[in-house]
C-alpha cells in the first residue's frame, strides 16, 4: 500500500510509523513545507509543499495534490491541511482509483469543528457536554459578565477559548481579582486578570467567536479512536498525570466515541476530550476530525489505531472495537536530528 499525506502537524510521524509497525512493506510520500519536519524521519519520500498552494483556490489545490498523488502512485491520501474543502473532492479521486481518507463530508467536518454548534447538538442528544455562552469581541463579553452568576451549578472561575482551533491555541484562564502583590511572574501563561482580557479584546480590530465557560479542575481525557464508515474500531483514552500521561481503556470514553462515530458516519483516527465536573461526570468538550498529537502515546499500548483503520479500509474490521488491556504510563522525551 502508498500512502500520501499532505502537510501536516508533527504527530503524524507518529501516524506513520505506527501504521508501518503493522505493515512493513508500507510506502509513505508526504508533503510539507519545511524540510526540518519530524515527519522526514517518518515518511519514505518528503516532497515540498509550496508555499503558495495556500493561495490556491479549492479546486486548484485539490488537482494539484490529486496530481502528486497519480505521480506517486497513491493507493491512499490522507489529508490534513485543507481537509475541511478536500472532502468536497472525494470523487475526483475515486474517479482515479485513489481513496480521499477525510473523516467525513465538508459540512459535518465543519460542523464538528465549531465547537459552539456541535455542543449544542450533543447536548439535545443528552451527552453531559462543557457548559458554555457564545460571545464575539469586548461589547458581548462584558454584557455576558454583566448577567451575574452565569454557571451556577459550577461556581469558581471562568475560562475562555476560541469556538475552532487546535492545540488550546487562546484558551485562558479568567482571574477577576489577584491576591495582593501577586507578580507578573506568579501568573502562569494561561492566567489574564479580567481587566486584562476586556482591554485586549477591545484591542483587536476583528474579534473571533469565542466561548466562555466554567473552569473545570477535574481529570481531563483525551480518546483516540478510530472509526471506519461509522463504525468504531477501537479506542485509546490518555489521563493528564503531571508530567506523564496515563493510557487506559475508558468504557464511557468508548461509548461517546462510538456515539459521535456512528452518528456523524465517521471515517479516520480522530480525538475527542472530556473534563470531569466536581460530581465527577465527564462533560464533552470537543471533537477533533483529524488525530491528535498525542497519537504517538497509543503505540505503547496493545492497540493500534492506525494499524485498525488500515485493516478496515481492505475488509478487515473487529467484531467489537479494540481496547487497551492494560494501563500504561507515558512520559515524554525530545528527539534532535540534523536536517
Amino acid at each position: 500500500m502508498r500512502i500520501l499525506f499532505n502537510h501536516n502537524i508533527s504527530g503524524a510521524a507518529d501516524l506513520i510509523d505506527l501504521m508501518r509497525r503493522a505493515r512493513p512493506d508500507l510506502y509513505v510520500i508526504a508533503t510539507h513545507e519545511r524540510r526540518d519536519t519530524p515527519i522526514a524521519l517518518a515518511a519514505d519520500k518528503l516532497l515540498p509543499e509550496p508555499a503558495e498552494t495556500r493561495l490556491m483556490s479549492p479546486d486548484a489545490y485539490a488537482d494539484w495534490l490529486l496530481q502528486v498523488a497519480l505521480t506517486e502512485r497513491a493507493d491512499v491520501v490522507l489529508p490534513y491541511r485543507r481537509r475541511e474543502e478536500l472532502a468536497g473532492f472525494r470523487d475526483w479521486f475515486t474517479a482515479r482509483g485513489i481513496r480521499l481518507l477525510t473523516a467525513s463530508d465538508s459540512n459535518t467536518m465543519g460542523f464538528l469543528e465549531e465547537k459552539p454548534t456541535f455542543l449544542s447538538r450533543m447536548e439535545t442528544a443528552g451527552v453531559p457536554i462543557t457548559p458554555f455562552r457564545r460571545f464575539e469581541g469586548a461589547e458581548e463579553y462584558g454584557r455576558l459578565r454583566g448577567e451575574g452568576e452565569l454557571f451556577p451549578d459550577h461556581p469558581g472561575p471562568l475560562c475562555v477559548k476560541p469556538a475552532s482551533g487546535i492545540y488550546g491555541a487562546g484558551f485562558r484562564i479568567i482571574r477577576d481579582e489577584l491576591p495582593a502583590m501577586t507578580p507578573l511572574s506568579g501568573l502562569s501563561a494561561l492566567e489574564l486578570p479580567d481587566v486584562a482580557f476586556r482591554a485586549l479584546l477591545g484591542a483587536l480590530h476583528r474579534p473571533e467567536p469565542m466561548m466562555l465557560m466554567p473552569f473545570l479542575e477535574g481529570p481531563e481525557r483525551s480518546v483516540d479512536f478510530s472509526c471506519h464508515d461509522g463504525h468504531l474500531l477501537g479506542t485509546v483514552t490518555r489521563i493528564k498525570a503531571g508530567t506523564s500521561q496515563r493510557l487506559i481503556h475508558d468504557t464511557y470514553g468508548e461509548e461517546l466515541a462510538q456515539f459521535v462515530a456512528q452518528t456523524f458516519r465517521l471515517t479516520g483516527i480522530l480525538n475527542l476530550q472530556t473534563i470531569e465536573d466536581t460530581a465527577g461526570t465527564q462533560r464533552l468538550m470537543e471533537v477533533n476530525t483529524r488525530a491528535s498529537g498525542g497519537i504517538g502515546m497509543t503505540g505503547l499500548t496493545d492497540v493500534n489505531l492506525p494499524a485498525l483503520l488500515l485493516d478496515s479500509i481492505t475488509g478487515v474490521r473487529p467484531e467489537l472495537p479494540a481496547r487497551v488491556a492494560r494501563e500504561v504510563r507515558a512520559g515524554r522525551r525530545e528527539l534532535f536530528w540534523g536536517v
